[in-house]
């Protein structure tokens, strides 16, 4: 078992000891101080936004997350749903998702999209219904979730969903991490989406993609097609609003929303650029996803409108406690079903705090003091004195 980043990269292999550990604990043989090394284990593994690889079969790397159960507010191993399956033997083959019923296709979680396989996120023209490229099939469907799964994707693997004082970016470096990290991902076989891949949307950029779509001969007889990336104000009736265009600019196809929510802006958009029809020389939107960020300048990600307020006070505050030598990072999961309401702030390791800033409860919740909702205090400044004294107390 392997300790990975979101990008893939190895952090290290567990050592036999604590693959010994991990066993156990998903078998439920774990007591008394084995099941607690097992617990911190794990937590390590989630306050530092990593992964774990399976080493069951080398060559495929089925990758397993550490989610954390809102009914009974204890971790719990999730395979990544799209990555490669475990070799039947494997101890870490079932997840809780297996106790449940089936999913449909639109209940669809966004999931983490390996790196160096092909995306095909719109389907060939023989497969599309004439003037929308969508045809209404459940692989449709699937095509169009898996631009919000790449979106979410390019900001873990980028580390947008990270604030750290010493990690904070400028916007020139966040769009350079985000394409970056496209870079790993081709459109269809050998054509990397960084290469059709524009981080401004406005007329005068969709024209360059279109340039470089009509000329390429990369694509062959598949679908040509870019992707559209940028900053937006709002998407609302099938246009997308920015400050470079009143009349906003139209997308054809579907809204991808994350959390399944319309969340004011500003918010961070991809869209396909492509023909709608096959022989068509007009390029245009097809589909959109889009996730709501805290600022133009911070591409932190916000779940609901409520977090705002509070999530700048948080930020204001980690800077506040890295101007005292106190290094706080705040992560947010993006990818699943589960926990993407909840901000994990952690500080050398040491001391773990679980902060959900929603007004409402998705469902049941840990108790303790290593979890708190910011609903429960009588205002902003005393959520922020007893995140200040959770991290600073003892230090000073």
């Amino acid at each position: 078992m392997r300790i990975i980043e979101k990008n893939a990269a190895l952090v290290r292999t567990l050592t036999p000891a604590e693959d010994d550990l991990l066993r156990g604990f998903v078998q439920g043989s774990l007591e008394g101080p084995r099941l607690l090394q097992a617990n911190q284990l794990l937590l390590k593994v989630r306050a530092a936004g990593h992964w774990l690889a399976c080493d069951c079969l080398p060559q495929a790397m089925p990758i397993l997350n550490v989610n954390l159960n809102s009914n009974t507010g204890t971790l719990f191993l999730k395979n990544n749903p799209g990555t490669a399956e475990h070799d039947p033997d494997c101890v870490f083959i079932k997840d809780e998702r297996e106790a449940g019923r089936a999913e449909d296709v639109d209940s669809l979680p966004a999931t983490w999209l390996p790196p160096d396989t092909p995306l095909r996120l719109i389907g060939e023209f023989s497969r599309a219904t004439a003037g929308t490229g969508q045809e209404g099939s459940g692989g449709e469907k699937r095509e169009q979730q898996r631009l919000l799964s790449l979106l979410l994707t390019l900001i873990e693997a980028s580390g947008l969903n990270v604030y750290a004082t010493h990690l904070k970016k400028d916007l020139t470096s966040q769009f350079a991490e985000l394409r970056n990290v496209a870079s790993r991902y081709p459109l269809i076989e050998r054509v990397p989406a960084s290469n059709y891949l524009e981080t401004r949307l406005d007329m005068k950029h969709m024209m360059m993609l279109k340039a470089r779509l009509r000329d390429s001969s990369a694509f062959g007889n598949h679908r040509r097609y870019g992707l559209m990336l940028d900053c937006v104000n709002q998407i609302k009736t099938r246009k997308v609003y920015n400050e470079r265009s009143e009349d906003g600019f139209d997308f054809q196809g579907h809204h991808l929303l994350w959390g399944g929510s319309k969340t004011p802006g500003p918010l961070l958009a991809l869209a396909i650029y492509s023909p709608a029809t096959a022989g068509s020389h007009f390029y245009e939107l097809i589909h959109v996803a889009s996730v709501p960020v805290l600022s133009r300048g911070q591409f932190f990600p916000v779940y609901r409108d409520e977090e705002r307020e509070p999530l700048k006070m948080l930020v204001s505050l980690i800077d506040w406690m890295a101007s005292k030598g106190v290094r706080v990072i705040m992560r947010r999961p993006v990818i699943g079903s589960q926990g993407m309401d909840t901000l994990v702030l952690s500080a050398d390791q040491d001391r773990v705090l679980s902060i959900s800033l929603t007004e409402q409860p998705l469902g049941p919740e840990p108790e303790g003091e290593t979890f708190k909702r910011y609903a429960d205090f009588k205002s902003l400044d005393t959520f922020r004195k007893y995140v200040a004294g959770f991290f600073m107390r003892g230090r000073e």
